[in-house]
């Protein structure tokens, strides 16, 4: 009765620390609005009206430019979006309250008997896990957070209960696994942890190889699913021109977890985020925890390696392997820091064995948790609006291309177009590649009538991906309104023909539809445009353009084709 009644306390004391954390992250957020990635993967898109439309998410990518393929990671914003609109809040706070699960998941890995770390310890090192800065980097950005946040917690929970070495603990990770694949790909390295704790003998399974032909199954329709989505490979090896990425990779992981930077360093470059005297520190400490695995009895030496390879697993798809979005960046190395963190936990366990030196380390682990989380409050600070997040980017990285792409929409959104063209030109010359900031400049050349430097751009565009819809139907614009102001026809002809192949290659695309409609609005071609704007509406009923221009077609007369 007396262990019931501590581990029941102990439970207890994890609950307190998890809303702790959630309400640390809620305060921080609460008035923060959509920044970054934010528009696109959730104001651009549509909301969840019946099953076929939530349905229709497994069956597309995440979003238009980027190879990756979330749909349940996509489908809970979705939902969020079908009840509360665009309005910020309830996304932050969900996001804040998955902060607080993730720690009661990480207290329920930790104390797995097979790592031989106590309740104290457990609770003490997930809750420095969960207040770190590279974690608050997963809270704060609604999306892209979301998009870390959400599988890292299917993650822990598929190892938790894969160590329970049973068919009910077995069938309940096998689950959990194909449910973290469709959150993030970085779950891909489930397998490699899996195998990692059977070769340890951590997870106490008889014949462990019999149960990796569904695990094994798992990976082959994901790979055979993103196939059929990207229309091939959507994988591009990047380490032969990079061979030195990988260890790059973990170098930063490794800074990011002993010496973290107070401030946002987003997205970082090698040259911003490298720095001698942190990854100095950080390498001495991992020496003398390396020393220290060395002394260890045997379950804590398996235990840490165990670790120490969550650690290099969980930073592998991001790891310079495959050509990927972003160089470096915190969120990437969130999840990977916490066996960092489960190792020291580990190692001190095994070799503090007077109860004064464990205090110590105990008041030494909160102290650095509580400055950890200071440093993570004050962070939520960046996120407050576009103009925090992109001015707190410049000043870390004044050559960021995403910083000044985002200073050229922040400007696009006030109406300072000549600044905006500035700076999307700005970030072309950092990143001739960034096809967000060469769309958005070709919009805005077309806007002033400037045609050739804008079809200059929508070319470049359309050859480096013949099959992006949201650059054909603003080239199909463009050309409308070249069409009407020259009184060419032919020019009218091409956008019609772009707007049909956008649709074609993605049918439920709203703002092809709404486009072709305008484009049969204005050939007068009636019922052919009031069904376009239908099915508009169809896929986004809160579109009020759209009903602007229905109502408007409808009231014409029924002679019209």
């Amino acid at each position: 009765m007396a262990r019931f009644f501590r581990i029941s306390q102990c439970g207890i004391v994890a609950i307190l620390a998890a809303m702790s954390v959630t309400v640390l992250y809620a305060a921080a957020s609460w008035n923060n609005q959509f920044v970054y990635d934010d528009h696109e993967v959730i104001e651009n898109q549509y909301p969840i009206h019946s099953v076929a439309d939530a349905i229709q998410i497994f069956r597309e990518p995440h979003y238009l430019n980027f190879p990756y393929y979330r749909p349940i990671t996509r489908l809970t914003l979705a939902l969020q979006k079908t009840i509360w609109g665009d309005s910020p809040r309830p996304f932050h706070l969900f996001n804040a309250m998955l902060a607080g699960a993730l720690l009661l998941s990480t207290v329920a890995l930790l104390r797995r008997p097979c790592f031989a770390i106590t309740p104290s310890a457990a609770l003490i090192t997930a809750i420095w896990f969960a207040l770190h800065p590279a974690v608050s980097e997963c809270v704060y950005p609604a999306a892209s957070g979301r998009e870390t946040l959400l599988p890292a917690l299917f993650i822990v929970l598929s190892i938790w209960a894969y160590l329970r070495p049973d068919w009910i603990g077995y069938s309940w990770a096998i689950l959990l696994f194909a449910v973290a694949l469709l959150c993030k790909e970085q779950a891909a390295v489930i397998p490699g942890l899996f195998f990692l704790a059977d070769i340890l003998g951590l997870a106490g399974r008889k014949k462990w190889w019999l149960g990796y032909a569904p695990i094994l199954a798992i990976i082959a329709g994901y790979f055979f699913a993103r196939h059929l989505i990207f229309h091939g490979s959507s994988l591009h090896l990047n380490i032969q021109s990079d061979p030195a990425g990988p260890a790059w990779a973990m170098l930063y992981g490794l800074q990011t977890a002993v010496t973290p930077f107070w401030r946002l360093h987003y997205e970082p470059t090698r040259q911003v985020w490298f720095d001698p005297a942190l990854s100095g520190v950080a390498f001495i400490v991992l020496g003398i925890l390396i020393v220290f695995i060395g002394k260890c009895s045997r379950p804590i030496k398996l235990a840490s390696l165990f670790w120490l390879g969550w650690f290099m697993l969980l930073q592998l798809p991001t790891a310079h392997i495959f050509l990927q979005e972003a160089p470096f960046s915190e969120r990437y190395a969130a999840l990977a820091i916490l066996g960092f963190g489960a190792t020291v936990s580990a190692v001190a366990g095994d070799r503090l064995r007077r109860p004064i030196s464990r205090k110590i380390a105990a008041v030494a682990a909160l102290i650095a948790a509580g400055i950890f989380g200071w440093f993570s409050f004050l962070r939520g600070s960046y996120y407050i609006d576009d103009t925090s997040f992109c001015i707190g980017w410049v000043e870390s990285d004044a050559n960021s291309p995403g910083a000044h792409r985002g200073l050229g929409y922040i400007a696009q959104e006030q109406h300072d177009y000549p600044t905006a063209i500035r700076e999307y030109q700005e970030t072309l010359l950092l990143d001739p590649n960034d096809r967000s900031a060469r769309n958005n400049v070709a919009n805005l050349l077309a806007a002033q009538g400037r045609w050739i430097e804008a079809r200059q751009q929508f070319d470049f565009l359309l050859r480096e991906d013949p099959s992006d819809a949201e650059v054909m139907v603003n080239d199909a614009k463009m050309l409308e309104q070249e069409a009407f102001q020259r009184r060419d026809a032919s020019l009218l002809n091409q956008a019609r023909n772009l707007l049909d192949r956008a649709i074609q290659l993605r049918q439920r695309y709203a703002p092809a539809h709404y486009a072709l409609g305008l484009w049969y609005q204005s050939v007068g071609a009636r019922n052919l445009a009031i069904e376009e704007f239908r099915t508009c509406l169809q896929l986004r009923p809160d579109w009020p353009d759209a009903q602007t221009h229905l109502q408007q077609v409808l009231a014409l007369p029924t002679t019209s084709p």
